[in-house]
């Protein structure tokens, strides 16, 4: 008895971490890191935009992409449509990825009729569009979400790289090491397999790294 004990604490001991791995890199949080990054690393386009036009545009991001699909979730939750927060059958995703699609969508659209830097614009449809795959691809297989959120930061940063020509490098360096790190906590979870992990990541990557190039 006293071994079994043992046993399941080192096991729930060893999943806390990746639990905490997965809700800081939650995906719905991916965007407002992302703008954050840029505004507030060294570049032409943190120098040139104001502190307060900054910190609304933030707001207004961590509003769409995180305030207003989290508070679905959790009213899809009470009202029993999902069974956890967690989600983690495929049936369970349908709503919330729906949702969250149109509230990315609803996003781009009010920055697209604002004076703001494309980059921008860009980022929120890019998430918008993996966001959108990943509902439709959620009807066959259960794809990771949360590399698809990590994908699209290491995929954009590449392409402001190329594109922008905006020195990016440290954070695709560290959007990489964090992906790596949360496939891992993903797989420790058994939330994925190591091909949904991989392809989530894969999706985001190309979707945000493609849309940088052609947009």
């Amino acid at each position: 008895m006293e071994l079994e004990s043992g046993v399941l604490a080192n096991k729930s001991g060893g999943e806390m971490p990746a639990k905490l791995i997965s809700v800081l890199l939650h995906p719905l949080l991916m965007p407002t890191y992302g703008f954050a990054l840029i505004f507030y690393t060294r570049n032409y386009i943190s120098l040139f935009t104001p502190a307060d036009a900054k910190l609304i545009i933030i707001g207004i991001t961590f509003l769409f992409t995180f305030i207003l699909p989290a508070l679905n979730a959790l009213l899809l939750l009470k009202i029993g449509r999902i069974n956890s927060l967690e989600m983690e059958t495929t049936s369970e995703r349908t709503m919330p990825y729906g949702s969250t699609a149109m509230y990315y969508f609803a996003l781009f659209y009010l920055f697209h009729n604002k004076e703001l830097p494309g980059v921008f614009k860009v980022l929120i449809l890019g998430a918008a569009i993996s966001i959108t795959l990943s509902f439709i691809i959620n009807f066959k297989w259960k794809i990771s979400a949360h590399t698809v959120g990590i994908g699209g930061i290491a995929g954009a940063a590449l392409g402001i790289i190329y594109r922008l020509q905006l020195d990016l490098h440290v954070i695709l360096m560290l959007a990489l090491l964090l992906a790596g790190i949360l496939a891992s906590a993903r797989l420790k979870l058994k939330a994925h397999t190591p091909a949904q992990v991989y392809t989530g990541f894969l999706l985001g990557f190309m979707v945000e790294l493609l849309l940088m190039w052609v947009y």
